[in-house]
């Protein structure tokens, strides 16, 4: 079959500029390009929309998903009006809630067909193989500036996969509503992910990518046919996969080692974790602004962290290392709260895409993603460019195929 499917006039320039945002947006130097594209997707759906006077679908967006966002995305908006840096959070509110937004609609709207959702997984999953042999070369020649330039770097890199790896539900699952990929296939590009993975040299990485199998298998295995074949099979997979992921976080523990040359053991490495240092002292900021926090931005308050940091002897950070703690340096509680309202309707919409059978495979992969990327999250904040953009847009198109799924059914 085609990669792209059958379309011309502004559906082909859509799928085209949404198949090149998904190839771009998680490589590093690509922040013109990204917009560039994910610009163009919209013009092209607007245009289609207002042409063929088709509408976008929005309105198919779960109203509570809808609700807790649009507060949310109030509530960053507002805090302009007593952000200590206005100017910086006017920026951030640019490239990070106007763009993320964007691309969830552009890939809510723009996914209505399964062909359409498989096209984006294989590009996903293909954009991810690229950029963990990127990512390798950085590991294996760390001294040459061609092997930075084209690394997005070991946490960002490792969050990617974080996000990716639950996409072959989807890859897994039989056609038409999934890929149809054969049992051998799947293994085999799962394990390529998990080797490219280990160049991210993160700890946290396999205990995410545990969490999100913990959540996929006991809900595939659920959904396959009671004492059938498919059952068994992930049952077994389920095991061999924990294997495997606790094998391969032991082996990161190398990496800790050369960055922690004193210490003799895990126990010691854990001691000598600037984590705890760092949430101490950005908890000492959100104390300083409980309610409101000090204005929309992952780093508005980042002189302040960093001088603190370097005082103590740490390395320079310029925010809390957690994406939940940075919810509240930005916005306070109430902005906690808000993020977490929004977060959790995100999970009740995926969840409810269960109650159709071309769903089923769009909420194994949207619930174990999420699950990986919010304990990926716990210890630092990948709740940022690029990362947050491909996260929103992989949202977009999960909900837009499970909603037009749900419409079809109750029309039929």
């Amino acid at each position: 079959m085609p990669l792209l499917p059958p379309a011309s006039g502004s559906p082909r320039v859509f799928l085209f500029a949404a198949a090149a945002f998904l190839l771009v947006a998680p490589f590093p130097s690509s922040a013109g390009w990204r917009v560039f594209f994910i610009l163009v997707a919209c013009a092209a759906l607007l245009w289609r929309a207002l042409a063929k006077r088709e509408p976008l679908g929005l309105a198919l967006v779960p109203r509570a998903f809808a609700a807790t966002a649009i507060a949310w995305a109030a509530l960053c908006v507002a805090s302009l009006a007593w952000s200590i840096d206005a100017g910086y959070s006017a920026q951030e509110l640019r490239r990070e809630l106007l763009y993320g937004s964007l691309a969830f609609v552009v890939f809510f709207a723009g996914t209505r067909s399964a062909a359409e959702l498989h096209l984006w997984v294989r590009l996903l999953i293909a954009g991810a193989l690229v950029l963990g042999v990127c990512e390798w070369l950085r590991a294996l020649f760390p001294n040459e500036a061609w092997a930075r330039s084209i690394s997005v770097g070991p946490g960002p890199f490792s969050t990617h996969v974080v996000m990716i790896l639950p996409l072959l539900a989807i890859a897994a699952w039989r056609a038409p509503d999934g890929l149809g990929w054969r049992l051998p296939a799947t293994l085999a590009t799962g394990l390529a992910l998990l080797l490219l993975g280990l160049a991210g040299e993160s700890r946290i990485l396999w205990v995410a990518l545990i969490a999100g199998s913990m959540v996929a298998f006991p809900l595939y295995a659920k959904a396959a046919a009671p004492g059938g074949r498919a059952r068994a099979i992930a049952g077994r997979v389920f095991v061999a996969s924990l294997v495997v992921l606790v094998i391969f976080m032991a082996l990161s523990t190398e990496y800790k080692i050369r960055y922690y040359p004193r210490a003799a053991s895990t126990a010691e490495m854990l001691a000598l974790d600037e984590r705890p240092l760092i949430w101490r002292v950005a908890l000492g900021k959100v104390r300083d602004a409980p309610v409101l926090g000090h204005g929309y931005g992952r780093d508005i308050v980042g002189e302040e962290i960093r001088t603190s940091l370097e005082n103590a002897g740490a390395p320079p950070y310029a925010h809390g290392h957690s994406t939940l703690i940075d919810s509240a340096l930005q916005l306070g509680v109430v902005g906690f709260l808000a993020f977490v309202a929004m977060m959790g309707s995100l999970v009740g919409a995926l969840a409810a895409a269960r109650r159709t059978a071309a769903g089923m495979p769009v909420a194994i992969a949207g619930l174990a993603m999420f699950a990986a990327y919010a304990v990926k999250n716990c210890t630092d904040d990948f709740y940022f460019r690029p990362n947050s953009l491909v996260f929103w847009a992989i949202a977009g198109m999960l909900l837009g195929r499970s909603a037009c799924a749900r419409a079809a059914a109750d029309s039929a």
